[in-house]
């Protein structure tokens, strides 16, 4: 049995509250994951092309569907406010 079927089997025997604490503990070990990833990118040694194409990788690893800034967060006024 993988581990993603011993998973599920667990999954369907806690409650719901346990079940939302277990998608709270998914959610950090995702964060921490990736902070410790951009820590990775930070590399005196690496050429600019090396950089680009690390944080191109990052930015791509995120969610698509995640809703973007409006415009107004990006314009020169609230930039400076």
């Amino acid at each position: 049995m993988n581990s993603e079927q011993i998973l599920l089997d667990n999954w369907r025997y806690l409650t719901p509250e346990k079940q939302s604490e277990v998608l709270d503990f998914m959610e950090f070990l995702r964060h921490k994951h990736n902070r410790e990833r951009e820590v990775k990118l930070i590399q005196p040694h690496m050429s600019n092309s090396e950089r680009v194409k690390q944080w191109i990788d990052w930015a791509e690893s995120h969610p698509k569907n995640s809703p973007g800034l409006p415009d107004v967060a990006l314009s020169r006024d609230s930039i400076y406010d």
